[in-house]
């Protein structure tokens, strides 16, 4: 059986050859993540157009993401690194870069200006803390680490709010190239509030961009403004890296959680990333307490685990997307069904409460232990197979579209399959046309002969939110 939850893999130089992306490719990978804050615009055109080309060629669906770049602070420096003792004043902002002085600014330098004495700024993933502070001649940092700092490492101010740009000149870039390659999903990075959402998609619109919209959950006002940011984005990244330095991070699972449970209640997919195997950018095999973060992320029924720095840069990708994939696949079988699960919505809501039915029709076979080898979709948007994902239910849901670019959006959704096939504008979902997909299905060997399937559709095949029947079929 096909693993539900799905691999978001990063794409960099230990990873980008046609070898390693077929090899990426067959082992599992669903979606291919491109992180915006490295390599040139060129390198990330060229990879996309190199994925589709070979993921075309083995027919195998898999999703584009571009991760924009957003408002991340990152450390500017004159030299490449820093020698650094606790207690050492170091300058700070422009006067950094005068002769004779040692010292640091930051890619965006007029956030100096908001911050108070005392503030905490810490540098490189939490790796480095330093303490701001006012002098008659200039700013200032009082560190209170000892190490060696890199140029170009993140900086990260917890609990700031400040007025920061939601996009920045790469990122605009980046929106042109989503729209010239097709990307499936733009993750916006550093979300605060609904308002930033917004924002990129009024300058999305200029370039015509059709991706779905990721909110990265990386800061305190993030968190708490939730609620609002589910409502306006097509899906959360729980980005653990930075949350974890802008946060306590032992409140981390506590909010993964939560977001996991927020995103299901509202049907909207959820990625879970960073860290899960970071040993294994140097080492072949991963400590056991990755393996239970990436089984705990199943169990708390998240949609994707994403791999970063694992895939793009490190020593062993191939390894690592293979303990991914056993590791999701072993603890889906293991993974107590919510069968009470429920959802509210309107009496208008059509789609949702065919959803309802289908999920109804599947409990009672299950209560019954006869088995339900999958849910057969017809959609037109992709909609009526997302609002089945948040079901949660361990058997996979084979989504068919007439629209290639909904297919490849599916890629995001736990448990399901998505195929695109061509038909007539106006034709119907009969059931012939059932029949067929069916027999495909069995052609595939997805399907075993006489395997019962759940089949939900409305009249006509390209009819947005027309889903309106469900029937038992038998493969």
């Amino acid at each position: 059986m096909n693993k539900l939850t799905k691999i978001v893999v990063t794409l960099g130089p230990s990873s980008d050859s046609e070898e390693m992306i077929e090899k990426l490719i067959l082992l599992g990978v669903n979606i291919f993540r491109y992180n915006f804050k490295h390599n040139t615009l060129e390198w990330h055109s060229e990879r996309i157009e190199r994925v589709k080309k070979i993921a075309d060629r083995l027919g195998v669906v898999v999703g584009t993401l571009i991760d924009l770049q957003g408002p991340s602070l990152r450390i500017n420096m004159p030299q490449d690194q820093l020698i650094i003792e606790k207690g050492e004043i170091l300058a700070f902002g422009a006067s950094a870069f005068e002769n004779g002085k040692k010292g640091l600014s930051i890619t965006h330098p007029d956030i100096i200006n908001h911050l108070k004495p005392g503030q905490k700024l810490l540098a490189d993933d939490g790796a480095f803390t330093f303490y701001f502070q006012k002098e008659k001649d200039g700013v200032q940092l009082r560190s209170d680490t000892t190490g060696v700092l890199k140029n170009h490492k993140s900086l990260n101010i917890p609990g700031a709010d400040y007025p920061f740009p939601v996009l920045i000149d790469r990122d605009f870039q980046g929106l042109e190239l989503a729209a010239r390659k097709d990307v499936d999903f733009i993750a916006l990075s550093f979300v605060r509030n609904a308002r930033d959402i917004r924002i990129v998609h009024k300058e999305a619109e200029k370039y015509k961009v059709k991706g779905k919209y990721i909110a990265k959950i990386e800061t305190q006002s993030g968190l708490d403004h939730i609620d609002e940011i589910i409502s306006v984005a097509d899906g959360i990244m729980v980005a653990r890296g930075d949350l974890g330095v802008e946060i306590p991070v032992e409140e981390v699972p506590y909010f993964q959680k939560m977001m996991i449970k927020k995103c299901i209640t509202a049907g909207k997919p959820v990625i879970t990333a960073t860290q899960m195997l970071q040993s294994m950018i140097d080492n072949p095999t991963p400590t056991r307490a990755e393996v239970s973060d990436m089984a705990n992320a199943v169990y708390d029924e998240t949609d994707c685990v994403m791999l970063s720095a694992e895939s793009a840069s490190g020593k062993y990708p191939l390894q690592a997307v293979e303990t991914m994939r056993r590791t999701v696949s072993y603890n889906e079988l293991l993974r107590t069904e919510n069968l009470t699960r429920s959802f509210d919505h309107s009496v208008k809501d059509i789609p949702s409460m065919i959803c309802d039915t289908a999920y109804g029709l599947y409990l009672q076979h299950v209560h019954s232990n006869q088995k339900i080898a999958g849910f057969l979709v017809f959609t037109q948007t992709g909609k009526t197979a997302q609002l089945l994902s948040r079901y949660r239910a361990k058997t996979p849901i084979y989504a068919f579209t007439p629209n290639k670019k909904v297919r490849d959006m599916m890629t995001i959704n736990f448990g399901v399959v998505p195929f695109s096939r061509e038909v007539q504008p106006d034709a119907e979902v009969s059931r012939q046309s059932v029949r067929e997909v069916v027999d495909f299905l069995l052609s595939k060997n997805l399907l075993q002969k006489g395997a019962k399937l759940i089949v939900l559709h409305g009249d006509y095949w390209a009819v947005t939110g027309g889903t309106s029947t469900v029937q038992l079929v038998e493969a």
